[in-house]
């Protein structure tokens, strides 16, 4: 037997005993799901929750958010989430160019929580979160953020090599150029941005030869590309395309979308309701990426969405579970950002009161139509 095909019956055989006798998935789904397409995983993923606002931060306390424990996954799970996203920034935990080392503190802390969230029986992604400042896409940055993402994603992927295939990697997040016209949604007439497009397609093929490299789980571990800015403009234009593979059928694609931004994002706007106009963006948004992509076998994952609070519980519940049930219908699952933040004049996406281990009391009706909206959109 082939080197190759050896881990791909370790990997299989780890995700199934890993999650034996949790409340996570039965140990014959893990190892469908480790084995399988990138649809089935997708399918096998069906909705999430972000650890906003800890590993991407300086350092996992510094933006308000208590030290994570593996009862916070325990919880998430209880929850009916069957995926977390765990972004870590890395930049400021390195020791620079050229090798990039990654502080062995900071890697060991990742792994602990990744461990935590395995155990409580959830597929995990892990991803290079606030690091756009070192691989921001312009041409003349190509070759320096080239070098940064292979550096810091053999590294990682070299610490899980043994991990099984529930991990995900990421391989960026919205890689965009910040101040730019167009920082957030792609211009396909202005050329400077049509180069940064480029980029970010040679950035993501650097970041996944690095994991492929890397061995062990790594050779066929599924893994999410990034468009520019992460934005659904980024991924419908035919500039951008996904990174050849040596394996087969392990790419998915990755979508940021708080649709429609008035009244999920925007914290100047006044919008509080959620109505046809709303409906309609959802709509052309799914179908268009439904066509482009999951039509033609790329799976796609909304790894950030969610809605402010507005003090507008209905809203928010008929907003969760129109856009999950959309979603789902299309095998597309949607992991809710949570920033830990509420009765704030930022954006308060808080759904988890981490210290209590309970729903935040705003944010039960959110929570709520996510599920009924899944339950809708997977009958």
């Amino acid at each position: 037997m082939k080197t190759s095909a050896v881990w791909r019956v370790l990997c299989v055989l780890l995700a199934a005993l890993t999650v034996a006798g949790t409340g996570g998935p039965t140990a014959a789904a893990a190892g469908e799901a480790a084995s399988g397409s990138a649809k089935e995983m997708a399918e096998q993923m069906k909705i999430g929750w972000n650890l906003g606002n800890t590993f991407d931060a300086p350092h996992e306390t510094a933006w308000g958010n208590p030290v994570t424990t593996a009862e916070l996954f325990e919880t998430v799970k209880d929850l009916g989430f069957n995926t977390v996203r765990i972004p870590v920034s890395w930049s400021g935990h390195t020791a620079g160019p050229p090798e990039y080392t990654i502080d062995g503190a900071w890697m060991d802390r990742v792994e602990t929580v990744v461990d935590q969230a395995l155990e409580a029986g959830l597929f995990v992604i892990v991803n290079a979160h606030h690091d756009n400042g070192v691989y921001y896409p312009a041409p003349e940055n190509a070759e320096a953020a080239g070098e940064y993402l292979t550096a810091v994603w053999s590294q990682i992927a070299a610490r899980f090599a043994d991990t099984d295939r529930r991990l995900i990697f990421q391989t960026m997040n919205e890689p965009r150029i910040e101040g730019a016209s167009y920082e957030w949604s792609v211009d396909a007439k202005n050329e400077e941005c049509m180069a940064a497009l480029d980029v970010v397609n040679e950035l993501n093929q650097a970041a996944l030869d690095a994991i492929r490299a890397a061995g062990g789980c790594n050779e066929d571990r599924f893994v999410i590309v990034c468009p520019y800015a992460g934005s659904p403009s980024g991924a419908l234009l035919s500039r951008f395309h996904m990174p050849e593979d040596s394996a087969e059928d392990r790419l998915l694609l990755s979508i940021h979308a708080y649709t429609p931004y008035d009244l999920c994002l925007d914290t100047r706007s006044k919008a509080d309701t959620f109505n046809g106009s709303g409906r309609s963006q959802i709509g052309k948004m799914l179908k268009s990426l439904d066509y482009m992509y999951v039509q033609k076998g790329v799976p796609v994952v909304i790894d950030e969405m969610g809605c402010i609070d507005k003090d507008n519980a209905q809203a928010r519940y008929e907003w969760a579970k129109y856009y999950v049930s959309e979603a789902a219908a299309y095998g597309i699952p949607c992991v809710w950002w949570d920033n830990g933040a509420l009765h704030t004049t930022g954006e308060n996406f808080g759904l988890i009161d981490r210290r209590a281990l309970t729903v935040y009391e705003e944010s039960e009706s959110a929570l709520q139509g996510m599920m009924d909206g899944l339950k809708d959109g997977t009958e």
